[in-house]
């Protein structure tokens, strides 16, 4: 028979790895199936379970149904949810970056919705953030967060607080991954915008000619050349944010 200490440090690990998994960008898509998230949130609450009953003495915890269980139950969410939030700053740069490429080549009319996230985005997000995921993979990077996770057991099942939290910092880290997509798109941003110029003073000294129809067609087309001129610059620029972005959860994480 499980005694109810361990069952009740089995519910506060569940709580916490479940809060991540449903609000990790990786995991919330809606192609990936309910069934599939339980199964995994489970399973990897077994195993942490396991690894911090060695570490916490379950002597300590009280009760999950009375105030102070219910209470702790709620901090295991936020810290879960906060942890999510925290790592999904890997995949922000490429979405910022996909938008303000595809506003300047027009493509902001035409976006598709995300059948993942119900979301419209452009097509270049998309393209942009499908390699990010590839690359997020092949650079071992979710090794990383399987670690982060196991380490926020260490520290945050019984005397982590809520109001302690470096709140300041994290709304800092949020406002570097705009500069970070900014950074990312700057290459093709600079061509667009010398075409933009180019496009004026020939609307300058033609204005018989329409800069809607022709112009657009123009910047459509020259935007998709260079696009694809650059991709290894822009991808090069992803892989190198990435690491900068892991280094900023990395002092984000010691804060906490």
């Amino acid at each position: 028979m499980i005694p109810a200490e361990q069952l009740t440090l089995f519910m506060l690990v569940l709580t916490r790895v479940s809060a991540f998994i449903a609000f990790f960008p990786l995991f919330s898509k809606r192609q990936l199936p309910n069934l599939v998230k339980v199964g995994m949130a489970a399973s990897l609450a077994i195993f942490w379970t396991l690894e911090v009953n060695t570490s916490v003495d379950t002597s300590e915890i009280g009760d999950l149904a009375s105030l102070m269980g219910m209470l702790m139950i709620f901090k295991e969410m936020m810290i879960g949810t906060i942890l999510s939030m925290a790592l999904g700053l890997f995949f922000w740069p490429s979405k910022i970056a996909g938008a303000y490429v595809g506003q300047e080549l027009g493509l902001s009319l035409a976006s598709i919705s995300d059948p993942g996230s119900q979301d419209s985005s452009t097509l270049v997000t998309r393209l942009f953030d499908t390699f990010l995921i590839l690359m997020f993979f092949s650079l071992n990077l979710h090794h990383f967060i399987i670690l982060v996770i196991h380490e926020s057991f260490q520290h945050f099942l019984t005397s982590a607080n809520l109001f302690e939290l470096p709140t300041e910092y994290m709304a800092q880290c949020m406002n570097v991954v705009n500069d970070y997509g900014l950074l990312i798109a700057a290459p093709l941003m600079i061509l667009f915008m010398m075409v933009t110029l180019v496009l004026a003073f020939l609307n300058k000294a033609a204005p018989s000619l329409n800069l809607f129809t022709v112009g657009m067609s123009l910047r459509a087309g020259l935007g998709v050349f260079c696009l694809f001129l650059f991709c290894p610059i822009v991808f090069a620029a992803m892989q190198t944010y990435l690491f900068r972005v892991q280094d900023d959860i990395e002092e984000l994480l010691r804060m906490m």
